[in-house]
This record gives C-alpha cells, sequence and structure tokens, in this order.
C-alpha cells in the first residue's frame, strides 16, 4: 500500500457461523497495530476498533447457529495519510436484517 501508493481491499465471505464477524476484527486490529503513529494517531485508532461493538450491539441477534449473529453487511474504510498512519475511517451499513413483529395471541 505505501510502496505503490496503491488502495488495498480485504474481502472476508462465508456461510453463516463461518467467522466473517471475527475475521474481519482481526484484519482491523493487525492494520491498526501494524500502521504505526504517534499519540494523535491512537485516538482514530481507538474509534475505528470501538466501532465494531457499537454496530454489534444494535445489528446482531441470536440464531440458531450463532449466539451473536451479525443481521448486516458492513463495508468498512480506513482512511490513510501518505505516510501510512490512519486518519479517519467509514463504515456503510447495508443488507439490514428487518425483522418481522409478532403480537401476542
Amino acid at each position: 500500500m505505501i510502496g505503490e501508493g496503491e488502495s488495498q481491499c480485504v474481502i472476508i465471505s462465508g456461510e453463516s457461523g463461518a467467522g466473517k464477524t471475527v475475521s474481519a476484527k482481526y484484519v482491523m486490529n493487525y492494520v491498526i497495530k501494524v500502521s504505526g503513529g504517534e499519540l494523535n494517531v491512537q485516538r482514530v485508532k481507538d474509534i475505528i476498533l470501538q466501532s465494531n461493538p457499537l454496530l454489534e450491539a444494535f445489528g446482531n441477534a441470536k440464531t440458531l447457529r450463532n449466539d451473536n449473529s451479525s443481521r448486516f453487511g458492513k463495508y468498512v474504510e480506513i482512511l490513510f495519510k501518505a505516510g501510512g498512519t490512519p486518519e479517519g475511517g467509514r463504515i456503510t451499513n447495508f443488507l439490514l436484517e428487518k425483522v418481522k413483529g409478532l403480537s401476542p395471541k
């Protein structure tokens, strides 16, 4: 990314319960750890990493296969400065599963 100046992309796909969310967390943690930077950059890193629990709180549900199943897709962008330190991020949610409401009989 730094050497060639090219954007990079990681696509994580798989069946329900395959560990896509956990894999995405590992990738984000790795990228954030190796990106370096000073203390002022640490705030950006913390915000990026802390976005996951917030999204999971509103977008996950218990299913037969997974107690913490993501019910949405997300596109995560981490924006970097020319030197390779993160300067921000963007998360776009899509495919949010709509739940049918049931009324008691």
